[in-house]
């Protein structure tokens, strides 16, 4: 089995267990109901990050993002960059009514690649960690500020965003 295939047969895994835990949680309860972008800096330099989610409960739902970690360049014509495309469960906790904090845990499909001299691409499953702050700006705009971890060592996201919800 190969790893997009694996990937994918996790995530419908984990999205499968999520809805049975669920239980009598209508349909609509999972559809989207925020959007948003982020830049930041990463192990390899800037980052973008796009991402929609949804509630499940008050405080449960899931969210979905792509990411480019950025490029970094090395001597002797080498560069390292990646991207990652990866769903967690999300847990939100209202502190007062402009600031939320937010943590989340998911499965991402991680691509490092490494050009130049004696050097390759691998990619592989990694476990995605991940904490934040949300600033509400209006009933429907947050600021987004945010530390991600993907794969351990060189997957380090600190993230400044903008949430807009639907």
């Amino acid at each position: 089995m190969n790893k997009i295939s694996l990937a994918f047969s996790t995530l419908t895994t984990l999205i499968t267990a999520g809805l049975l835990a669920a239980g009598p949680a209508s349909a609509q309860s999972f559809a989207p109901s925020w959007a948003g972008a982020s830049i930041g800096s990463t192990d390899y330099g800037t980052g973008l990050k796009v991402f929609v989610g949804g509630k499940v409960t008050p405080i449960f739902g899931w969210e979905g993002q792509v990411v480019s970690h950025g490029s970094e360049d090395y001597a002797g014509g080498r560069k390292h960059s990646a991207v990652s495309l990866g769903g967690s469960g999300t847990a939100r906790f209202p502190l007062n009514s402009q600031f939320t904090a937010f943590g989340k845990a998911g499965l991402h499909y991680l691509r490092v690649k490494r050009s130049g001299p004696g050097v390759s691409s691998d990619s592989d499953l990694e476990i995605g960690l991940g904490a934040g702050m949300l600033f509400n700006i209006t009933h429907t705009t947050a600021l987004r500020l945010e530390y991600e971890n993907i794969g351990g060592g060189d997957g380090d996201f600190f993230s400044i965003g903008l949430q807009v919800g639907f």
